[in-house]
């Protein structure tokens, strides 16, 4: 299959010219060409402006205005298609500015050939899509630099600014460009005491995960902030800057918090004389403290995906499920029963049963807490 012909614009005002050019596209070597001719440089302009063209062939004199002035208006407004620039007798002011009006290559019409003509156009054509391609691909970084819900930096190795995505300075409360610089930045966004401990971190290893710092954001907000970043080096090695991610924890507890309520939780339920045992949304148990086990006369792995209403007496079944499902369904945050506890064994222990709501983050609900006791004994949250 064939290669698509070239879509070729020729912008020239002398028919002679533009003759002897048409001439010169059709005896090209590898190419085949599309044609397609303006003869003033506003209709060039215009045409230009469709974007249809894989490149253009413009003539440096067009009337009173010149090649470079149509090419300057197209790229002003956006149009970026490869143009190479005509001109009847070669001048060194007139290539250089027609490189800085941004023409891809610059040809005299006398020393025209088509093997240099199709050379021209094929170079003109592939570095025209390369660089589409790296716009593409910068637009999508950039899509995803500005939107994402998460900040987003880059700072120098000597704390000096240099970019910072819009949720971070939403983040920040929108600090003005000198809190940014002299304060935030300069920090790499941690409190100013932590950042001796944040570089030692990135000089030993290159890179600092889930590093959290608290600080004042610039509109003296208290923020609980967790910050990962890395150093990044030139191609040869050297460290160049420092990029990173800023996540708001402010509101949510911190590592060291639900590690230190987890392990009081292990401690009360080793020493409460409570009977403990976690239930998911469903009902189902998914674990439960030395003290139920002895109680309910079973071991961990008998539990675990049981019905929470399955180890009472048949006849308290049906109100220990009503009462979870009141709970689940957000109408109740807690309820208590006293109910009979039938063992494997036959045997059977009156109880009181007391179920409360565990929410989540988000304040729904993440699990059940069922705590069981000797009948007298206060049950929980009465």
């Amino acid at each position: 299959m064939s290669p698509p012909p070239v879509r070729v614009l020729l912008v020239e005002d002398q028919d002679e010219d533009a003759l002897m050019i048409q001439a010169l596209l059709e005896n090209l070597p590898e190419s085949q060409v599309q044609l397609d001719r303006a003869s003033t440089a506003e209709e060039g302009l215009a045409v230009l402006m469709e974007r249809r063209h894989d490149v253009c062939l413009l003539d440096y004199v067009l009337g009173e205005e010149t090649g470079i002035d149509v090419l300057s208006r197209a790229r002003a407004r956006a149009v970026r298609t490869p143009v190479i620039l005509l001109t009847g007798k070669g001048s060194r002011n007139v290539d250089i500015q027609a490189m800085h009006a941004g023409a891809v290559d610059y040809m005299e019409k006398r020393s025209l050939v088509p093997e240099e003509l199709d050379r021209a156009l094929r170079y003109a054509i592939q570095r025209n899509r390369a660089e589409e391609e790296l716009w593409r691909s910068e637009e999508r970084h950039r899509g995803m630099f500005d939107h994402l819900p998460l900040g987003l930096f880059r700072v120098s190795l000597q704390g000096e600014y240099l970019e910072a995505n819009p949720a971070l300075i939403r983040l920040l409360d929108q600090p003005d460009r000198t809190t940014l610089r002299d304060r935030m930045a300069r920090n790499f966004y941690v409190a100013e005491e932590d950042q001796p401990r944040l570089l030692l971190r990135l000089q030993e290893k290159g890179e600092v995960s889930g590093f959290e710092s608290q600080v004042i954001s610039a509109r003296g907000r208290p923020l609980r902030l967790r910050i990962s970043a890395r150093v990044h080096g030139h191609p040869g090695g050297a460290p160049e800057y420092v990029e990173g991610t800023v996540e708001d924890l402010t509101g949510t507890p911190s590592i060291q918090q639900l590690e230190e309520d987890a392990a009081c939780f292990r401690t009360l339920s080793e020493i409460a004389p409570l009977g403990l045992l976690r239930v998911d949304q469903e009902g189902q148990i998914r674990w439960a403290n030395e003290t139920a086990l002895a109680e309910l006369g079973e071991s961990l792995s008998a539990l675990i995906g049981r019905g929470i209403w399955t180890f009472v007496h048949p006849e308290d079944q049906d109100r220990v499920a009503l009462a979870f499902e009141e709970i689940a369904g957000g109408s109740r945050d807690r309820c208590v029963r006293d109910v009979l506890i039938l063992r494997p064994d036959g045997t059977e222990e009156a109880r009181t049963l007391t179920m409360a709501a565990v929410a989540g983050r988000g304040g729904g609900l993440q699990s059940v807490l069922a705590a069981f006791a000797r009948m007298g004994t206060p049950a929980v949250g009465s």
